[in-house]
């Protein structure tokens, strides 16, 4: 028990500390009223996992879960209303949280009306936020396909790859230590992810010159 509970704070701490890499872009949007290459899709998705993930926490009594979704899900919002405010073109972010909003609704109306069993609804619950966690993880390989083109590691974050990796690497060990699959193995996609990162940043360590 005394594994677990070191192991859950340092998840806490790494996975709050890779959340807080969208205050800057936060921050940026408010001072400058300017959403130029700030992509709002992030911010929804993100909060929509950390909103699937508390519901599954609350089911599970897991105080961690709660606690780093419920944080996840203020940060995302407040990052996604700076957005709003900063946006001259509001129609396509109100549009995606249109979808997201059926999509959360869609999914409790499911769990609570058509599923009658608790234990099928936190099964239902943890593949839910399984998928939307590997998604998130694997969505931005593409990106790396322009790193290996161009030989340049600009376009990815350094610090966000660090902490993903240890948040991911420390998730998956939670997930084992309560041997819970719904947490352990959605992280393994983040693990490999930022192993490739971080190679990518060993191979290409300067700028391509133009």
């Amino acid at each position: 028990m005394e594994e677990i509970k070191v192991v859950s704070t340092v998840c806490l701490v790494f996975t709050l500390c890779m959340f807080s890499a969208g205050i800057p872009d936060c921050l940026k949007m408010w001072r400058t009223r300017s959403t130029q290459n700030i992509p709002f899709l992030p911010f929804l998705v993100t909060c929509i996992n950390n909103l699937i993930w508390l519901y599954y926490g609350l089911w599970q009594q897991d105080s961690t879960l709660i606690i780093v979704n419920a944080v996840g899900a203020v940060l995302q919002s407040i990052c996604m209303f700076t957005y709003m405010v900063a946006s001259k073109q509001k129609s396509r972010p109100m549009s995606q949280i249109l979808v997201g909003v059926v999509v959360l609704t869609t999914l409790y109306l499911y769990l609570t009306i058509v599923i009658t069993s608790p234990t099928v609804l936190v099964d239902r619950l943890g593949l839910a936020g399984a998928g939307i966690t590997m998604l998130m993880y694997t969505s931005p390989m593409m990106e790396l396909v322009t790193v290996v083109r161009t030989k340049s590691t600009r376009s990815i974050s350094r610090p966000l790859t660090v902490a993903t990796f240890f948040a991911s690497s420390l998730w998956f060990y939670y997930g084992y230590l309560l041997q819970d699959l719904y947490v352990q193995v959605p992280n393994l996609p983040g693990i490999i992810s930022s192993i490739v990162r971080l190679y990518l940043f060993w191979r290409y360590p300067g700028e391509k010159l133009a």
